[in-house]
């Protein structure tokens, strides 16, 4: 994914960003104040809201060139927490993410289920599969979430504050699965995240709104000491 002088909001920019490009196979924190846009800039990064200006590039195409399909395809997100749906088992909803490749009636194919058992094991989560979504913990209903995304079997996986709501050890594990997901499938994970040290331990890179600018810096995580991001993206 490239990303050229795009302007993001709704009536006046919030964010801007002169030059990036997100690779495969790494792992991408977004990290700022709350309010100065980061799911904003999530939501237009996956085509969901329409940039004010500038290009977001996916292998050479501009994202407002893909279908509805294609985007369903290419982008995977994750909300900061699933609540569960009544009645629904938790193999049920991991095979929501089939949708892009279903036929018409929405009937899973061997494969398809497959695939769905294999992301579950992936989540460490196979063992709930016939739970009910709102009889889980929080941490188990956001490995589901996870899951589902990887069902889509997209190149991109944006999470907007994964672990917003998850004690320590469900944060670690999360972020741990995140990286290996990454690295061994070759995806792009990028989410945003107040949890600093973690973002610094896990991430190969941080994009960082700036306390008092709307243009987003960039940094690898190496080039920025926990001091340092604190005193740029938060004190004022």
């Amino acid at each position: 994914m490239k990303i050229e002088n795009l302007h993001i909001g709704y009536t006046k920019t919030l964010l801007e960003i002169n030059s990036l490009e997100l690779i495969t196979g790494q792992v991408y924190a977004l990290v700022g104040a709350n309010g100065r846009g980061k799911t904003t800039l999530l939501q237009t990064l996956i085509g969901n809201i329409p940039a004010l200006s500038g290009e977001i590039y996916i292998r050479n195409k501009k994202l407002n060139e893909l279908s509805p399909t294609e985007k369903a395809k290419t982008f995977g997100f994750v909300k900061s927490r699933f609540d569960g749906v009544a009645y629904m088992r938790a193999h049920e909803y991991v095979a929501l993410g089939r949708s892009p490749y279903t036929n018409a009636f929405g009937r899973l194919s061997a494969s398809d289920n497959e695939i769905v058992d294999e992301c579950l094991k992936l989540m460490e989560v196979a063992h709930l599969s016939k739970k009910f979504t709102t009889e889980l913990s929080d941490g188990e209903r956001q490995m589901l979430a996870i899951a589902k995304v990887l069902a889509q079997e997209t190149d991109y996986i944006f999470l907007d504050e994964p672990t917003a709501f998850l004690d320590y050890s469900n944060k670690k594990k999360v972020l741990e699965l995140l990286v290996k997901i990454a690295k061994e499938q070759k995806k792009c994970v990028l989410f945003s995240s107040h949890d600093l040290e973690m973002v610094l331990e896990f991430t190969d890179g941080i994009i960082y709104v700036p306390k008092s600018l709307i243009e987003l810096g960039f940094s690898h995580k190496k080039d920025m000491p926990l001091s340092v991001l604190i005193s740029t993206a938060f004190e004022r």
